[in-house]
């Protein structure tokens, strides 16, 4: 008896595989339904490593929450097309709204537009300066303080020494958020007497190589020179190198990406001031789902820098930096 059983197993098993095997599949969970649709509206678009960063920060988030998420911003820097994709986000009638508030003269009436409407809007990157009375009434900003950056990055140049001369090289001019890191460096050095001048550079790149050559051969003795993103540090490292400048003009910039990384691990670059733009995009989707699902919000501006990475920490970020989170 115990050998026939002994026999069948073998059957037994094959034929469980093969029912198993007919067996219709168990179908799969569908997707969780989008509760809400969000947009992030920018002065930057995706091709900016700077944005490229927030874009990723914004997915990540849409992916842990049931919303849809998407990302408006002009290809080139123009408030007049960031005024036109804002109104296009503000047809599709959104669950919610970021905006940088780049121009808040240019984005006044679509944004309180918006607002009547009954579609909530945040801040991101760049907040409305203006008094409370007069500003855009958004529900909270999500960024760095602009011009306390400008300030620390002058404060930590006249730590190493006092310039003789020094110049905010801006390339985007009228960029309220740029204008507001210039003014901190400038009142900054000003503080120590230090002669200091803003410049506009433009975002070509080769263009910036020479209006920098340019400025730097008018004034010789410019031995600061503070560049307020990517698209000014690259061009900034490149006339640097070339002009065997380095060492003997200090460098500073804004925002972390490959080539700012390179430049301080070479010692071209003393710092970079970092706001974890991951954090804008990730936490104005974050925060406009906590809203629209349960009313919640924080009590006060989300502040996401300045902080400061240099030698002493950048390989801490490499890592992040590679993976597009800082």
């Amino acid at each position: 008896m115990i050998r026939a059983v002994r026999r069948w197993i073998p059957l037994l098993l094959i034929l469980g595989l093969l029912v198993g095997a007919c067996a219709p599949a168990t179908p799969a969970a569908a997707p969780p339904k989008k509760e809400f649709t969000f947009y992030i509206v920018s002065h930057g678009g995706p091709a900016d490593p700077f944005w490229g960063v927030v874009l990723k920060g914004m997915n990540d988030a849409a992916k842990v929450y049931p919303v849809e998420a998407k990302y408006f911003g002009p290809e080139k820097f123009s408030i007049q097309e960031l005024v036109n994709l804002l109104n296009s986000a503000i047809a599709a009638k959104p669950d919610g709204l970021a905006v940088t508030i780049t121009d808040p003269k240019a984005l006044d009436e679509p944004l309180r537009r918006a607002i009547q409407q009954g579609i909530p809007v945040v801040a991101i990157n760049v907040a409305d300066p203006r008094p409370e009375g007069e500003r855009i009434p958004y529900m909270f900003y999500i960024g760095m303080d602009e011009y306390l950056g400008g300030l620390r990055a002058a404060q930590r140049m006249l730590a190493v020494r006092t310039p003789k001369r020094a110049v905010c090289a801006i390339h985007e001019v009228g960029h309220v958020g740029l204008e507001a890191r210039c003014q901190g460096f400038l009142d900054g050095m000003k503080e120590k007497n230090v002669p200091v001048e803003k410049l506009d550079i433009g975002t070509d790149p080769t263009k910036a190589v020479e209006t920098l050559k340019a400025y730097f051969t008018r004034n010789p003795d410019t031995d600061a020179l503070l560049t307020l993103g990517p698209l000014g540090t690259d061009p900034a490292v490149k006339f640097l190198k070339e002009n065997n400048l380095v060492g003997k003009v200090l460098h500073g910039t804004f925002d972390l990406h490959p080539g700012t990384l390179s430049a301080i691990k070479e010692g071209v670059t003393l710092f970079a001031i970092d706001q974890q733009q991951y954090l804008q995009g990730y936490m104005a989707i974050t925060w406009l789902y906590l809203y629209k699902k349960y009313g919640l919000r924080p009590a006060n501006d989300v502040l996401t820098g300045p902080g400061f990475v240099d030698k002493d920490n950048v390989s801490l970020v490499e890592e992040l930096i590679k993976q597009g989170i800082r």
